[in-house]
């Protein structure tokens, strides 16, 4: 028996890519409960029947929208999605890696994120999950396989689990920049981005040093 065909017309991208950035910017201004499908639709210049052709329900349409902003931080990382890029210095990855991070996570849609809707996600337990596993928790493991990597072939030494590891080097990377940001208290994250990561992934390497041969250690 053939499957059924699928009807209706196919995707059109464009209209997808209109729906998302509206519903993104409409849920950051505004947050979770205060942001309809309808409001979605007409702000995006569309039906809210091709709003539903594409996202089943808002959950679906945030869930996408996370995962978006996520692959451009990868992009921005230069990671594909079969591992990390091959052949550079550690040093130079994990700096590739923490500036196209802090970059998002310093920038007007992080803030807003964190300032509007954290706080109301935790009343949605399905959407928080959903963020933590397509945002932060996937960052992790994207570093977390860069530093399995090097550790197997004896480049550093781990005292922890890789994700344990990477969740330390993010918190090395953050410090209290996302508190004064999210508290609207000026600073130079933005400005010290690079330099901050810098010394980051200097401080974290130093405390991964690999054992050496007869040092007793």
């Amino acid at each position: 028996m053939e499957p059924a065909k699928r009807l209706g017309r196919p995707p059109n991208p464009a209209k997808v890519e209109a729906i998302l950035d509206t519903g993104w910017a409409m849920l950051l201004a505004r947050g979770y409960e205060a942001t309809s499908i309808e409001a979605i639709a007409a702000e995006a210049g569309v039906s809210r029947v091709t709003v539903y052709r594409h996202f089943p329900d808002k959950g679906a349409l945030f869930r996408e929208a996370v995962l978006r902003a996520t692959r451009r931080i990868e992009a921005d990382q230069a990671l594909c999605e079969g591992g990390v890029e091959q052949g550079a210095p550690l040093d130079e990855r994990l700096r590739r890696f923490g500036v196209g991070l802090m970059t998002f996570l310093v920038s007007p849609t992080a803030v807003a994120f964190y300032g509007v809707l954290s706080g109301e996600l935790r009343h949605h337990p399905d959407i928080a999950r959903a963020f933590f596993e397509l945002g932060p928790a996937r960052t992790v493991r994207n570093l977390a396989a860069i530093l399995e990597e090097v550790s197997a072939r004896g480049e550093i030494r781990l005292a922890a689990l890789p994700v344990r590891a990477a969740e330390m080097l993010v918190g090395i990377w953050q410090g209290y920049s996302n508190y004064r940001l999210a508290l609207g208290i000026e600073g130079d994250e933005a400005g010290a981005l690079e330099e901050r990561v810098a010394e980051g992934v200097t401080l974290f390497l130093e405390g991964c040093r690999p054992v050496s041969a007869g040092s007793g250690r």
